[in-house]
């Protein structure tokens, strides 16, 4: 999502909840009561990332790092969407979108094999990887004070991944020019805590952690992985309906799947601060 649309949409939110109705004294409203929440910012992830595409002839792949061997960026910055109701006092459903979309060129110092090709030595690489997270979640609140709220989280974390490779070279009398694209998504089950602090009806804090370890298979598919995701975030409401926000995301996938279109295992690590902008009503 282009930084432009983020703003466009923040700022058509925030006025919309600005406007008060004429003549109307709106109540400050108190944390925990909230019916809507909306997030929307940047993020600043460093990234390591790991990969391994096999061939059923050719056997198991090469491991490959993106940063180290393929000349990715090791961060980048990137926007995102979250929400969630707060459709009774201690149940909320939520939902987010992450998107990170990153290319790079490299001429190989040593021979790969992704996939079915073999890439030689000098071999010149273009890759991009691209890599959606669609989180939905449901939070029950077990506790809940004037002070904090802890609650248990169940959910989906639905990936969607593709990785693509096109490479060339020269190989005395033959050139090589060839071309390999492996895909995957899956939806990633979850389970966490989420705990919120409120220092004052203006500044909160909060913790989420969510883990899963998850290991399935039948005649046609394989999968097994775990995915790991810590956050820690503080907000403070400038506006009754308006506050702005900061976070450090952690986060971990490392699976192994196959299927006919990835057969490998994939290891991603990201972690960064965010800058955001919440509104409720």
């Amino acid at each position: 999502m282009k930084a432009s649309r983020v703003v466009v949409l923040l700022a058509v939110l925030a006025a919309w909840v600005l406007l008060p109705c004429a003549g109307e004294a709106r109540e400050w409203i108190k944390q925990g009561e909230e019916k809507f929440q909306f997030y929307g910012g940047a993020f600043f992830p460093a990234f390591d990332t790991s990969l391994r595409v096999d061939n059923k002839t050719l056997g198991e792949g090469t491991d490959v790092n993106l940063e180290d061997d393929l000349n990715f960026d090791e961060s980048e910055t990137t926007f995102y969407v979250s929400g969630y109701w707060r459709f009774a006092s201690r149940h909320r459903v939520g939902v987010g979108f992450f998107r990170f979309s990153r290319d790079a060129g490299a001429t190989l110092n040593e021979q790969i094999q992704i996939g079915d090709e073999i890439f030689p030595v000098g071999a010149g690489i273009n890759s991009e990887f691209d890599f959606n997270i669609i989180p939905v979640n449901y939070a029950y609140s077990f506790m809940k004070r004037e002070k904090f709220e802890l609650a248990g989280t169940v959910g989906l974390h639905w990936f969607n991944m593709t990785f693509k490779v096109k490479g060339n070279a020269s190989l005395g009398t033959e050139d090589l020019d060839a071309e390999v694209k492996a895909k995957a998504d899956a939806p990633l089950p979850l389970l966490g805590l989420k705990f919120d602090y409120f220092f004052t009806p203006r500044w909160t804090a909060g913790v989420l952690a969510e883990a899963f370890y998850l290991s399935a298979s039948s005649d046609t598919f394989s999968f097994s992985g775990s995915l790991f995701n810590f956050r820690l975030s503080t907000e403070y409401w400038i506006w009754n309906n308006v506050g702005v926000g900061g976070a450090i995301n952690y986060f971990n996938l490392n699976v192994d799947v196959k299927d006919d279109e990835w057969r490998g295992e994939f290891d991603y690590n990201y972690w960064g601060p965010q800058i955001y902008m919440v509104v409720r009503f």
